[in-house]
Order: C-alpha cells, then structure tokens, then sequence
C-alpha cells in the first residue's frame, strides 16, 4: 500500500511538472502546411520592448533561401496597427532556417499580438496569436 501511495504521489508531481511546462511554452506556437512547419516563438512577451519572434522553418522539399522574412511578415495588435519588421538576423538556410524578427513597440496597452507569416509554400498566410494579458 504504501508504494502504491509513493507511485501516486510520484506520478502526481510528474504530472504537475508537464502542465507547468506546457504553460511555460505557450510563447511558441507551429503551423504546418504545404510542406513546410513554421514555428514561432515569442522571446518577449512580458517586457515593453521591441517584440522579438523566433521564426524556425523546416522543409524536406521546399527551398527557403527565397522567402525573406522582412517583406512577408507582419505583426498586428488588437488595436488595428500593423507593424513590419524593424530587424531580422538570419541564421541557416535552404531546408532549415532559423531567423529572430524585431518589430517596432506595440501600442500601449496592446492585448494581443498577432505574427502573421505570408505566402511560403502556397500558404497564403501563417497566424500566430498570442493574448498579452
């Protein structure tokens, strides 16, 4: 009985431990389509910055070196404003690239934030939401 009652308490804080973890990742966000998985990670939500996103991309048949994230990525917030990249830093290429993405401050009191991804692989757009409240 008693290991019993240890196996609980250990599946428990097992438990507990993969739900913090899945909260603390809710900063990264992928969508796959076309042949491509975007994934997204918001490096700065809690801070008054420039938004800065991890943008990784990954293909096993799509060359990525064509797309440039600085013209076909846009970030919007709730309140109507649309922002276009102010920095990018591109890391990698052809089926694997990694890229950071700066954009201009957001409103005060913004939110939500919006990273919409635009026209790679026949994917017209590429939505990322992320609630900043």
């Amino acid at each position: 009985m008693r290991l019993l009652m240890l196996a609980f308490a250990l599946a428990s804080l097992v438990m507990a431990g993969e739900t913090f973890g899945a909260a603390a990742s809710n900063m990264t966000q992928s969508v796959t389509g076309g042949g491509v998985t975007a994934k997204v990670t918001y490096l700065n939500p809690k801070s008054a910055d420039e938004p800065r996103f991890q943008i990784v991309l990954d293909t096993h048949s799509v060359n990525l070196d064509a797309y440039e994230l600085k013209t076909i990525a846009v970030l919007r917030d709730d309140t109507g404003n649309s922002y276009s990249p102010a920095a990018v830093q591109n890391k990698g290429g052809g089926h694997h690239r990694e890229t950071i993405v700066s954009f201009p401050k957001l409103s005060p009191g913004t939110k939500r934030a919006e990273l919409v991804i635009k026209d790679i692989a026949g994917i017209k757009e590429r939505t990322f939401v992320w609630n900043l409240e």
